[in-house]
């Protein structure tokens, strides 16, 4: 189970410099966002998704959706095709542009609760390649 507050870890794990992250992320190049997203991530080729609810209990192994690495470059994809709904309700709630270092942190606490929310409709758990839950 991941620890909550563990999204900031990962991000200071990046090491990214304190400029970049205080930046206004309009200010930054989309592809750059993404590539900085996906680096907060383990990219490890054992590891798969399955949905939850695919859980077979005689067999004690859930169904293979897809790679781990396949599903971050998806999902990062649709996250920043949502910047500017994003950046909307920052620019609402916080009356002010939206930092680079706000958006990344808000994509892996997005990420963590698909895995640890498992009363959420489509909740994810991480398999090896055989199905077996990490």
């Amino acid at each position: 189970m991941i620890k909550h507050n563990s999204h900031i870890k990962e991000l200071i794990d990046a090491d990214f410099s304190l400029d970049i992250l205080c930046k206004k992320a309009i200010d930054l190049d989309k592809d750059k966002i993404k590539s900085m997203i996906y680096s907060t991530q383990q990219n490890d080729n054992s590891v798969y998704v399955a949905y939850h609810n695919t859980f077979n209990s005689k067999s004690g192994l859930y169904s293979r959706l897809k790679s781990y690495k396949e599903f971050l470059k998806e999902d990062i994809d649709n996250y920043v095709d949502k910047f500017n709904e994003i950046e909307n309700g920052a620019r609402m709630y916080f009356h002010q542009e939206m930092t680079v270092g706000y958006f990344i942190d808000l994509y892996i606490s997005f990420l963590h609760r698909k895995f640890e929310n498992h009363q959420d409709k489509n909740s994810l758990v991480m398999i090896n390649e055989n199905g077996r839950k990490l």
